[in-house]
Formats: structure tokens, sequence, C-alpha cells
């Protein structure tokens, strides 16, 4: 091509990345709309409903002079049965959630399950209606990003899918808290989980669509209501230091509570209508007892920030809402963990705080204690402790009130990391084989299979193969090696040119046991053999049958590959 060639074309490449720029910025304008509308129609659908049904007062009893509401039990069987109705109308076995989304960002073989995903944000928004103890925001984070996968299917936009991915859930981080930093460092944090100057441009973009669609269209409450005042650290240093301490042991206690639940349910054996039912009688019963573990929790968490419960009684309200929500959780009420986390770490602070200002603390100052333990609990629970402050700091409109959740939220999050792991949603994936702490690239080397690899030459011999024949085989093709196959290609063994030599036919130099790989072997698999393996080359068999032959040179280019294009990506 000539230098004048060259020239003509640089205008049209620059034409044609404008366009694509324009065209990922418009996608990220529609995403971020989108998730307004939607975040909206969740979170306020499900509190209306809620708090409609909760308010009509159909059923109760009198027992020793207090009258018990009854209508939990309504609320919640109606929605075991739409529950049930959702999973067996799209046939889901099991619910999709945001560790779907992140193992979706950081692996490019396996796309999110979109009937999945949308069927599991109904099903989330049918427990959270009916008073059943689950977040909304995992939820809608999933929504976020399986929305995209569907925009993707049918809109010829070139734009990164793990990057779009991100906007879809970064617009629902900001829709769904007001809060659009948040949303960004949360599909950083949590999802994509390294810095890229070019993924910022469309993340931002929906991150701050939603949240101006949710100022110009929608009029939403705060969900932190806190005095705006100046808090002076200095004298709540100690509090909140033992407040971390605190938030991480009610964290791992949260975090083991669910996952044990779900080991208990799978070994009670019983089926979806059962675990369903005994959710609505277990989970009814104490929430007519203790109202205010039922539900979402937003009014209780302000409550608990304003010191409206004793201190009793905020016991009563940590172990209550761990263990409806990890009962909820596991018995087919589908739902979120961060809503019901910033829950847990608002009891926990309001249990800190009425501790410090006996010991002495300004009550005035006291109202920083539960704010922190939210960002410190909530940040823990999803491993994004930056994003748990920023939310703060967006939602109060104070730097004090951050930097004092910053503290306790990092020292949270330390230690949660060293006794549990970096967030509920890795542990989930861990429980399943995946081990994000391993980095992107060995989850993209662990999906990818043995029969990707293109193979090298090799000499294949029958088994009736005279001595002096194989051995002018492997002459030929300058190889030292060959294996043995039968008429169907079914692996016998190999041979190699010093055991043909020191034999007095072929069968007697077979080597019936070589180290070999499957075809459906993985990559990681495929070079942990070859760290072990001295020879030329490794017969890859499928069914039995002789497919190839790799050598470690042929292996470890494949990785080098891999390697080049996430770090082009």
């Amino acid at each position: 091509m000539s230098a004048d060639d060259q020239v003509s074309e640089e205008p049209q490449r620059t034409r044609d990345m404008l366009l694509e720029m324009a065209s990922q910025l418009l996608l990220a304008v529609i995403v971020g709309l989108v998730m307004a509308v939607v975040a909206n129609a969740f979170v306020e659908g499900a509190r209306w409903f809620f708090n409609t049904s909760q308010t009509e007062n159909l059923i109760s009893i009198q027992v020793g002079g207090h009258r018990y509401n009854l209508d939990i039990f309504l609320t919640l069987s109606l929605a075991a049965v739409l529950i049930f109705l959702v999973r067996r109308m799209l046939g889901i076995t099991q619910w999709s959630g945001p560790a779907d989304s992140i193992y979706a960002v950081q692996q490019s073989r396996d796309p999110l399950d979109i009937r999945m995903g949308m069927g599991s944000t109904l099903a989330a928004f049918i427990a959270a209606g009916g008073g059943g103890s689950v977040g909304q925001y995992g939820p809608l984070v999933h929504f976020g990003a399986t929305m995209t996968e569907v925009l993707l299917r049918y809109v010829r936009i070139k734009i990164d899918r793990r990057v779009f991915i991100a906007c879809g859930v970064a617009g629902a981080i900001s829709a769904g808290f007001n809060a659009p930093i948040a949303g960004v460092l949360f599909a950083y944090e949590a999802l994509l989980r390294r810095i890229s100057v070019g993924a910022i441009a469309p993340i931002a973009v929906a991150s701050i669509v939603a949240y101006a669609a949710n100022q110009a269209f929608f009029n939403l409450e705060p969900m932190l209501a806190v005095p705006d005042m100046s808090i002076e650290l200095r004298p709540l240093i100690p509090f909140l230091i033992f407040t971390g301490v605190l938030s991480a042991l009610t964290s791992v206690a949260y975090m083991a509570a669910i996952r044990k639940g779900r080991a208990l349910a799978s070994r009670s054996q019983w089926s979806m209508p059962q675990l369903l039912m005994s959710c609505v009688v277990v989970v009814g019963s104490i929430s007519v007892v203790v109202p205010d573990v039922a539900g979402l929790g937003l009014t209780q968490i302000n409550e608990m920030i304003d010191a409206k419960f004793g201190l009793a009684m905020l016991f009563v309200l940590l172990a209550g809402k761990i263990f409806v929500t990890a009962y909820c959780l596991n018995t087919g009420f589908f739902g979120g963990v961060f809503g019901p986390a910033l829950f847990v770490g608002a009891a926990t602070g309001a249990i800190v705080a009425n501790v410090a200002i006996l010991a002495g603390l300004a009550p005035h100052l006291s109202y920083a204690l539960p704010i922190a333990a939210i960002a410190a609990v909530g940040g823990a629970v999803i491993g994004a402790p930056l994003t748990a402050i920023m939310i703060v700091i967006e939602l109060t409109g104070s730097y004090a009130y951050g930097l004092s959740a910053m503290l306790c939220a990092i020292l949270c999050s330390l230690l949660t990391l060293r006794f549990f792991g970096l967030s509920y949603f890795d542990r989930q994936l861990l429980d399943r084989g995946i081990d994000l702490r391993l980095g992107q690239e060995h989850v993209e080397l662990s999906l990818t299979p043995v029969s990707e690899i293109e193979s090298s030459e090799f000499v294949r011999l029958e088994a009736d193969t005279p001595l002096h024949a194989a051995q002018q085989a492997l002459i030929a093709a300058q190889a030292t090696e060959a294996y043995v196959c039968d008429a169907s290609d079914r692996l016998i063994g190999k041979v190699d040119i010093h055991g043909l030599a020191q034999a007095s036919s072929l069968d007697q130099a077979i080597d019936r046991v070589p180290i070999l790989l499957q075809a459906d072997d993985r990559l990681t698999q495929a070079m942990t053999t070859a760290s072990n393996f001295v020879g030329e080359s490794i017969p890859v068999v499928h069914q039995g049958r002789l497919v190839g032959a790799l050598s470690e040179g042929d292996i470890f280019n494949k990785v080098l590959q891999i390697q080049a294009s996430l770090r082009q990506q």
C-alpha cells in the first residue's frame, strides 16, 4: 500500500472510530434510562405492595391483651405460589444473581442465561413485595447485566461485552441508590476488577444517565436520613475501630448463615413446594412476633440510626434478620443479600452507638456509628468497600460521614477477607469450583478445552506395522515418537525410536499407558501435564480415539495467545 493510500484511508478510519464511539455512548444512554425505570419500579413497587398489605390488617388475633397482625401469612403464601409458578413456567431449576454477573464479566465463553436472569428478577420482586427478607439491589444488578446480554443479541455495535455488562450494573447501582459515582466504582471494584481508561466513558454515561433520569422523572426519598452536622472524628476513632471488628463478626455470621442454610436445605431433600411452605410458616411466625425483620427493612434502618430501638430489641433484630434472610434465600424466596446486609449493619452500629453513649460519647456523634457499620457490613458482603463508602458520601452528602465509614469499612473488609473471603459472591463461585482469586487469566485458561489447540504433526502407526517400517516412518518424519492405533483409530500406545532399536517387534516396544490428554480437558490441566512431561508430544484422545498430539510449545503458545487477548481488551 502506498503512502497516498494510507493518507486517504486515515479520514475514513477516524470517521469509523467516531461513529463507533457515538454508538457506544448512545447504547450506554439507553441502558441508563432503562435501569432508572426498572430500578424505581422494582424498589417502589415492592415497597408499596408490602406496606399496603401490612396496613390492611385483614387477619389478626388477640393474645394476652396484644393484637397480632397475621397478614404476613397471606402475602408470603401468595408470593410462594407465584414464585413456584415462575419456576415451573420458565423451567428454572436454580436462580441466578450477581455472582453470575461477575462470572460473565470474568470470562468470554459462558454468556448469561437470559431466561434465568429475567425469571430471577421477577421472583425477587415477588419475594420482596410479599414480605420476604430479601434484598432488591442484587436482583437489579443482575437484571442490568442480563438486559445488556439481550441488547447485544440484537444490536450490532462494536463494544466489549464485558464493558457493556458493567454499564448495566453501574446503571442499576446508580438508579437504585441515587449514587452515580458509586455505580461506576462498583462496576470496576466488583465486576471488571481492573482499570481501563477506554471503558470509563460508556460506564460513566450509563451511571450518570440513570441518576439524571431519577432526578427528572422520579420522586425518590433518600434511603438514609441523617442530620446534617459537623462530626469530630477524634473521639469516634476508638468506637469506629470496635464497630469495624464487630461488623466483621456480624458479616461473617450473616454470610455463613446463608451458606449453612443452603447446605441444610439440600440435605433436607424437601421438594420446592415443601421448602416454600416451610418458609411461609417459619418466617411468617417470626414476622408476626417481630414484624420489623420482614420485608426490605428500609424504614427500620433509619429508625435504628435515629436510636428508636432499645439495646435488647437491637440484638433481637440483628439475630432475627440474619435468620429469616438465610431461611428465605434457601427455601425458594429468591432475592439479594445486600439489602439485608445494610439492615444487619445498621443494627450492629446501633448496638455500638448505645454502648458508646453509655461510655460517654456525645449523642450527636453516635449517628456516625450505624452509618459506618452499614458501609462496613454492606461493603464486606458484596466485596466492594469503596463502593459502600461512596454510597454513604453520596447519600449523606457528608465528607465526615464518609471518613467514619472508610475507617470502619476497610477494617471490616480486611478481617472478613481473612476469615471468610473477598465477598459472598466470590464464595458462591468458589463453591462452584470457580476461584476468582487466581485472576481472569486463570478463569479463561480453565475454560479453554484442549481440543481448541492446533495439533502438531505426528506419526501414526498400525498395530501390525513391521518393526523396520516403523523405524523408517520415524526417520522420514524426522520424529522420535509415534502413536500406535487399531483400525478404528483407538490409541493402543506410544513408541519411541530408542525403544524400537532395542525391540524385536513393534508390539514389544509399545508403551501402553502413556501420558495423555482428553479432548475435553482444560488448558490449565494441559499445562500441569506438560510441566511434568518428558518427550516429544502428548497424545490427545476423544472416547479412546487418537485425535491429535500436542507439544509443550503448542500448549504454551495457546496460553500466550489468551494472555495477549486479555491484555488487548
